[in-house]
């Protein structure tokens, strides 16, 4: 709700100019809408800065509205502590909740293209300065409109600037003229552009838009004047501010805060310079607009605008009274302010009717302060205009305030023409300002010279003191011997020539380039260079200087000092190495290449790139079997290779582990097929390290820019999905990212929430399937199961959702929650109790993490289960994934007592003295082999040699995946321990598990038949 005691709201806006075009459209459009809407206005003017911060006049406002990012992001988010809802124009604060209204650039760039193909147009180029975020906007619309009409892109009909001025216009023609450009239309980005190329091109005598139409966008007043007029499109400011001030008042009567953008359509503006001569097709201004308003003045004479601007203007704060009769325009009151510290004051006072403003040192400070400036009566409905001048000191503002009633008429012009002169009498104040701050640094600077000949010969750094009309230097004593001269007297006064000399010669272009910022723009001097000693060895100095200057502000002498920082340098050289190259390999680490890639999509946003993502198959594995050394001499080895094939033109990093980013340069998709190809068959190659031979083997992804992706996070998330969709093909293959892969990542992520909530709500399943013992056919053990029953999928195999549960983090969950509820039903099943065995599966995850051994351990005590009854099944692959750390947890598990099987026995490839040094007490055969078992008589044979093996090795030995009774006969002659599979029972939930095996319990019995 408003602060205002009346409910009349008052509404601030923030914009760097009262006038003009774009800002005279904005401000007289929110004027009229305060009127219209019973509200108060507040406009601030920020200047040209794009980071305003003060926040004047903040206590007045129940909402802000933000033109351009003006305001900086500390003073917005202070707006949004005060609980004043902020609206941003045609800019974004994200991820501020700062609502945004904007005009959508693309729909401009569209309607011109497409008013020049109906027009007959096929060849049509762009002209734009790219460095800026609307223009690549603007740009992309462009392409986008060529692909529409299934026209071909082509470079040379694109006019990059350096500027979105008249200049860029103008050098854009001189390309145009250069390329003897075949473009038959040329869409400039901005009107300024199109102007300075129209006038470019007939100035070289070519005739637009006979011989090339020129359109713009804008919708600037000059378009309007030009020759042919200017074809654009306009950005509806009326209507941008309209909406953008009505949200404001919806969001102080209380409405919540909107994510969503508001965008506002641009509206095509035909005239001559496209070609057009239907004059039934040319746009005019609405009558009553705002624009109709400005853009029909009374045109006034250059002796009129001197009198009305520049004569009135240069006279300060004085010539405010004046207003009235000049503009029909004007204030009811206004002020001088000084802010200075955190102290306000106010000094000069007028008033409609005064004969002269008058003088006043009443300290404001101590009834309110900057946030409350200016003192407004609460019950008037008034707009105030705030302008903020810079003195050139921090910390030190001066403030111009004019307020006046919004009561009776007003004339859209004549408050324009009040606003003009607003803008000129605040850069006449602001000159004054600086000069007088030019004049106090000149005296602040004559003083410091006298502490520097003081202190000069006793300081640590060079001191050198620039006479720049003699064109003479003196040094003292440090700086000489610095060079490595004698400490000669003579030595300390030379040319100035002679010192750059001295100055590397790549080096001395910027050098230059900053004193001549620092006399012309008083830019600080602050900058770094390599000088050469006498001994012709290069040093690097840092060289901080002031200049002192005349009564006009002109720089007369450059008192400065030099460090020697070569060590500085070569630390700091170490310090980048390490922040940006990896320690191992040398390559670059993942902070640079993700910097690398950035920048390449922020200045070349059109040129393709790859990215690629590699990682080494079973490289844990060398690390695991031949120790860390060996791993790290092979990502070294793989390193080198790489960068054999591809050279230094591109970007290879390494992210970690064994997995590598490579940025590379391509003309084609082609291109980066071959070279996908070609760093797959490099890394093939064996390297032998102390006399240790290793092969290694990658899976390889890319996503091509832009086509794939448009930001460095999309372009690596696209590259791994690829890389992993490569990975489960088999080593050594390489494939690009397509949206498929995305839609599959999709269903794996809805899959995993849908997971995620079945554990928390305790979902998952427990079943169990019994073995059987080969000699007693008695059930002397069972095996734990999970199952999954979602609600959206139906029944989901483990297969399906313990990968899923590993990739993403899940299964040190679900395998806690299962093996709990294992122990829960152990302790109220007397079936459960009187089994010899109840084996649950762990996952390499839950076995790598250092307190899993505790966590069994604690859980079966705090059931008070004995720790002999509970069998953990593990697989080679869960073994191996960390093999010192599995090993630590599984000795302690079984110094418990509890049982270590081995899963899917005779699948891997570990070798026999790794597996032996696992405190295994029972393995289990894979039933793929034993489904073969009857086939021939070769894979029996396969499966006797297991059993002997295993038993050789004192396990017990177990065959799932039983399910016929020749299964059972031939295992059984093999003298297999335990049997296992559906021929006995499918996995049953513990109730059917009771119930079917309750009774053969009851009687001792527990034993099934064979035949």
């Amino acid at each position: 709700m408003p602060k205002n005691k009346t409910s009349r709201p008052t509404i601030g806006v923030i914009m760097p100019m009262l006038s003009g075009f774009y800002m005279g459209e904005l401000s007289a459009t929110c004027r009229q809408l305060a009127k219209q809407n019973n509200a108060n206005l507040v406009i601030i003017r920020s200047g040209e800065q794009r980071d305003f911060d003060l926040d004047v006049s903040l206590n007045h406002l129940d909402a802000l509205l933000v033109v351009l990012h003006c305001a900086s992001d500390r003073l917005v988010k202070k707006a949004l502590a005060k609980n004043i809802p902020v609206i941003s124009l045609a800019a974004s604060y994200s991820p501020l909740p700062v609502e945004q209204f904007c005009s959508t650039q693309r729909a401009g760039i569209e309607a011109l293209y497409d008013w020049l193909y109906t027009n007959g147009h096929t060849q049509i180029g762009f002209c734009g300065d790219l460095s800026v975020n609307d223009i690549r906007s603007r740009f992309k619309a462009y392409q986008d409109s060529l692909s529409k009409y299934h026209h071909i892109y082509q470079s040379e009909h694109v006019f990059c600037v350096d500027n979105c001025a008249l200049s860029g216009g103008r050098e854009a023609a001189l390309a145009f003229i250069e390329r003897k450009s075949d473009c038959s239309a040329v869409i400039c980005a901005t009107d300024q552009n199109a102007i300075g190329m129209i006038e470019q091109l007939q100035h070289l005598g070519w005739k637009v838009p006979e011989q090339v139409a020129i359109v713009g966008v804008d919708n600037i007043f000059l378009g309007k004047q030009t020759h042919p007029q200017l074809t654009t499109v306009d950005q509806q400011l009326e209507s941008l501010a309209n909406q953008a001030f009505q949200r404001a008042l919806q969001r102080i009567a209380g409405d919540p805060f909107q994510h969503e953008i508001h965008h506002i359509s641009q509206k095509l503006v035909v005239r001559e310079s496209c070609g057009n001569t239907n004059t039934n097709n040319r746009t005019n201004e609405t009558q009553g607009s705002i624009r109709h308003a400005l853009t029909n003045v009374r045109g006034l004479s250059p002796a009129e605008l001197f009198e009305s601007f520049y004569a009135q203007a240069k006279n300060g704060f004085n010539s405010i009274l004046d207003t009235h009769g000049l503009y029909g325009s004007g204030f009811d009151w206004a002020c001088m302010a000084t802010y200075h510290s955190g102290q306000l004051e106010v000094t000069d006072w007028a008033e409609r009717g005064y004969i002269k403003p008058q003088i006043t040192l009443k300290a404001e400070s101590d009834s309110y302060g900057l946030s409350a400036f200016p003192q407004i009566n609460s019950d008037e409905h008034f707009m105030a205009t705030i302008i903020p001048i810079s003195t050139g000191q921090k910390s030190h503002w001066r403030l111009l305030a004019i307020v006046d009633s919004l009561q009776g008429e007003d004339c859209v012009a004549s408050q324009a023409m009040f606003n003009n002169y607003l803008d000129m009498l605040s850069l006449f104040i602001e000159r004054d300002e600086l000069l007088k701050t030019s004049q106090l640094r000149q005296k602040n600077a004559q003083q410091l010279l006298q502490q520097l000949k003081v202190v000069s010969n006793s300081s640590n750094d060079g001191i050198w003191d620039w006479d720049l009309k003699t064109n003479t230097l003196h040094w003292n004593s440090r700086l000489i011997k610095m060079l490595g001269m004698d400490d000669d007297l003579e030595t300390k006064h030379f040319d100035c020539d002679q010192l750059f000399e001295h100055i590397h010669t790549e080096d001395l272009e910027e050098l230059e380039k900053q004193i001549q910022s620092h006399f012309l723009n008083n830019t600080p001097f602050k900058t770094q260079f390599r000088m050469r000693k006498f001994d012709d060895s290069y040093i690097w100095v840092q060289a901080n200087g002031s200049a002192v200057r005349d009564s006009n502000g002109k720089a007369v002498r450059f008192i400065g000092s030099m460090t020697d920082i070569t060590e500085q340098r070569e630390s700091a050289a170490k310090i980048h190495h390490m922040a940006y190259f990896d320690s191992l390999t040398g390559v670059a680490n993942r902070r640079k290449a993700i910097e690398e890639i950035t920048a390449h999509i922020d200045n070349k946003p059109t040129q393709l790139k790859a990215v690629m993502l590699m990682d080494l198959n079973r490289f844990k594995m060398v690390n695991d079997s031949f120790g860390h050394h060996v791993g790290d001499a092979l990502l070294c080895h793989v390193a080198r290779e790489i960068t054999q094939v591809l050279g230094s033109k591109h970007t290879i990093a390494r992210l970690g582990g064994d997995e590598f980013l490579l940025f590379c340069s391509i003309a084609n998709v082609e291109q980066a097929n071959e070279m996908a190809q070609k760093i797959l068959r490099s890394i093939e190659k064996p390297m032998l390290y102390s006399q240790i031979k290793v092969s290694s083997q990658g899976s390889l992804g890319m996503a091509i820019y832009p086509s794939d992706a448009s930001s460095t996070e999309e372009l690596i998330k696209n590259a791994d999905i690829a890389m992993y969709r490569a990975k489960q093909q088999g080593g050594g293959k390489y494939l690009r990212f397509s949206p498929d892969m995305h839609k599959e990542s999709s269903k794996f992520i809805a899959l995993e929430q849908r997971l995620s909530k079945a554990i928390d709500d305790n979902k998952i399943d427990i079943y169990y399937q019994p073995q059987v013992c080969n000699k007693s056919r008695k059930i002397v053990a069972t095996e734990v199961l999970a199952r999954w029953s979602c609600p959206i999928n139906g029944q989901i195999p483990p297969s399906k959702f313990i990968p899923v549960a590993e990739i993403s983090g899940l299964i040190e969950k679900l395998g806690k929650q299962i093996f709990t509820n294992v122990c829960e039903d152990i302790s109220h099943s007397k079936l459960l109790q009187g089994l010899n065995q109840i084996s649950i599966n762990i996952s390499a995850r839950q076995l790598t993490q250092p307190d899993f051994a505790n966590l069994i351990i604690n859980t079966i005590n705090g059931y008070q289960l004995p720790a002999s009854l509970f069998c953990l099944e593990i697989t080679e692959t869960a073994a191996f994934t960390d093999y010192d750390q599995s090993l630590r947890s599984l000795k302690k598990l079984s110094d418990a007592g509890i049982s270590i099987s081995l899963d899917d026995f005779g699948t891997g490839f570990s070798s026999l003295s790794l597996l032996k040094n696992l405190p295994l007490s029972e393995v289990k055969i894979d039933r793929s082999f034993i489904l073969d078992m009857t086939l021939d008589q070769s894979n029996l044979e396969f499966v006797s040699s297991m059993i002997l093996m295993g038993q050789s090795l004192g396990y017990r030995v177990v065959a799932e995946g039983v399910e016929t009774k020749e299964h059972v006969k031939q295992l059984s002659s093999l003298g297999v321990d335990l049997l296992q599979g559906y021929y006995y029972s499918k996995p049953l939930p513990l109730d059917k598990f009771t119930i079917k095996y309750q009774e053969q319990y009851s009687n001792e019995a527990l034993k099934l038949r064979i035949d």
